[in-house]
C-alpha cells in the first residue's frame, strides 16, 4: 500500500513532541556521505556522535551548555547545529531542531544541493513550514505545506515536470490541503504529509525506528562569513593568568576553558534576610552533562540530573552550585557573557580561600545586581559572587575528578 500522511502520525507522539513544537528540519540527500555533507557545509569545531533523535538532542544541548551555540533560537546565531547520518543505499539523513533552517536555505545549503538531489521539509516555532526539492543543482519546487497553492502555481511555471509530480503525489499522500482557501480546517496534518511526500519522492522512509537508531554525527555549521574568535565554537586551552594584569576578554577565555570540567568543592552561601544573617554550607559534586549532588551536615540534600531531580525537603535548597559555576547564564541569552562588560576592562586582583583570583563588577542580571565575581587565576572557575545581600563562595575546589555513574541517580 502506498505511503500516506497517516503513516507518519507517530510524529505526534510525546517522544517527538519537543521536536515538533520547537521546529524541525528533515533532509534526505542522495549519493552522499555524512562526512562529505559536513565537509561541504564547512562544519566547525567538534563533531560528536549521538544515537537517534534523542542522542542528537543530547549533543545539541551539550553544545549549548558549553556556550558553543547560543540557547535562544531568536538570538543572532552564527552557527546552526545539524545531525547527519548515513542511512544506506547512498542516502544521508540530516536533521535540525529549535527552528534552525539550514536545510531549507538555498544559500546555506547550496554547497550540498549544488551536487546532490535533496528533499527537505521544515517547520518552526511560529508555525511556518516549507517543503523543498533540489535536483541537478537547481531548486525545482518550494512551497508552504500549510498553504501550498500559490507556491505550487509558481513552481508549475518554472519546473512543470517536477511540480506536476509533486501535485500528483500530494493528492495521494494527503495531509497537505490544496483547496483550503478560506481557512476552514480545524486539523492540520501538513507536517505528516511532508514526511510522506518526501518518502514518495525519494523512496526513503524516515520511520520512527530510524529516528531511534540512526547514528548521527552532530556538528555546528557557520551561518555567517564574518570573522570570529578562533575559539568561538570550540573550548579554548586552559592557560593560567598569573601575571600582574588581566583583562575581561582574557579571563572570559579562561572561564570558558573549564566548561567541560567536573567540580568537587565546598560552597558557603551567606545571606542577609532583614536583620537576620543566614549561612548554608554544602559539599557538592557537579558535572556539566550529568547534574549536581549536594550534601550538608544532615546528609544528602539534593540530586539534580538533566532528566530528574530530588531534594530532602521541605523546600528546594537555596544553594545552587551550578548557578555559580555556569554564571554566564545569569545574563545570557539576552546578552552574550563576553560582552556583558567591556572585554578590555582590567581585573582587580584578589584572593579567595587562598587562591589568586581576578575580580570584576558586572551589571544586574536575572538575579539582580550589580554582582562582583572573582575568577580563579589558574582555572577560570568562579570562586565567589557577591551582591548586596548575598555571597556565594567556593573552597576546596577539585577539577576533573572521575565521578561514579550512580552519583547523580535520584533516590527512590
Amino acid at each position: 500500500m502506498a505511503t500516506t500522511y497517516r503513516d507518519y502520525l507517530w510524529f505526534r507522539d510525546e517522544e517527538f513532541g519537543g521536536w515538533r513544537s520547537n521546529g524541525h528540519v528533515v533532509s534526505l540527500i542522495r549519493d552522499a556521505t555524512a562526512v562529505g555533507v559536513l565537509d561541504a557545509l564547512g562544519a566547525v569545531g567538534r563533531r560528536r556522535t549521538g544515537v537517534g533523535y534523542a542522542g542528537f538532542n543530547q549533543r545539541s544541548m551539550e553544545f549549548e551548555r558549553l556556550g558553543l551555540v547560543r540557547p535562544d533560537s531568536s538570538a543572532d546565531q552564527t552557527v546552526q547545529t545539524v545531525g547527519v547520518a548515513d542511512i544506506g543505499k547512498g542516502w544521508v539523513l540530516l536533521i535540525q531542531q529549535n527552528s534552525d533552517y539550514l536545510g531549507v536555505d538555498d544559500k546555506l545549503f547550496g554547497p550540498v544541493t549544488k551536487h546532490h538531489e535533496v528533499v527537505s521539509h521544515f517547520s518552526n516555532v511560529n508555525a511556518l513550514s516549507r517543503f523543498m526539492w533540489w535536483r541537478d543543482g537547481q531548486r525545482k519546487v518550494s512551497f508552504e505545506p500549510m498553504i501550498p497553492t500559490g507556491d505550487l502555481e509558481r513552481a508549475q511555471a518554472a519546473s512543470p515536470a517536477e511540480a506536476a509530480t509533486v501535485l500528483a503525489l500530494i493528492t495521494e499522500v494527503g495531509g497537505i490541503d490544496l483547496d483550503d482557501y478560506h481557512g476552514t480546517r480545524t486539523e492540520f496534518f501538513h507536517i505528516e504529509g511532508s514526511f510522506a511526500l518526501a518518502e514518495r519522492l525519494t523512496g526513503v522512509e524516515v520511520s520512527k525506528e530510524l529516528l531511534r537508531s540512526a547514528v548521527f554525527t552532530v556538528a555546528m555549521v557557520p551561518t555567517t562569513a564574518e570573522p570570529e574568535d578562533p575559539h568561538a565554537h570550540e573550548l579554548p586551552p586552559r592557560t593560567p593568568l598569573l601575571g600582574n594584569h588581566a583583562t575581561w576578554g582574557e579571563v572570559h577565555q579562561l572561564y570558558r576553558s573549564t566548561a567541560e570540567a567536573t567540580v568537587h568543592a565546598t560552597m558557603v552561601l551567606s545571606e542577609t534576610q532583614g536583620r537576620a544573617k543566614e549561612r548554608h554550607e554544602v559539599e557538592f559534586w557537579y558535572s556539566p552533562f550529568d547534574g549536581t549532588r549536594q550534601i550538608d551536615a544532615h546528609g544528602l540534600l539534593s540530586v539534580v540530573s538533566h532528566v530528574d531531580h530530588w531534594h530532602r525537603g521541605p523546600f528546594n535548597p537555596i544553594t545552587w552550585p551550578e548557578g555559580l559555576l555556569a554564571i554566564h547564564r545569569r545574563w545570557e541569552p539576552e546578552t552574550p557573557f563576553h560582552v556583558v562588560i567591556d572585554p578590555t576592562s582590567q581585573a582587580t586582583p584578589t584572593e579567595v580561600s587562598g587562591k589568586r583570583a581576578w575580580e570584576f563588577v558586572f551589571p544586574p542580571g536575572f538575579w539582580g545586581g550589580p554582582l562582583t565575581v572573582a575568577f580563579d587565576a589558574r582555572t577560570g572557575v568562579p570562586l565567589r559572587a557577591e551582591s548586596t545581600y548575598r555571597t556565594e563562595e567556593l573552597s576546596n575546589v577539585v577539577l576533573d575528578e572521575s565521578f561514579s555513574n550512580d552519583l547523580f541517580v535520584v533516590p527512590d
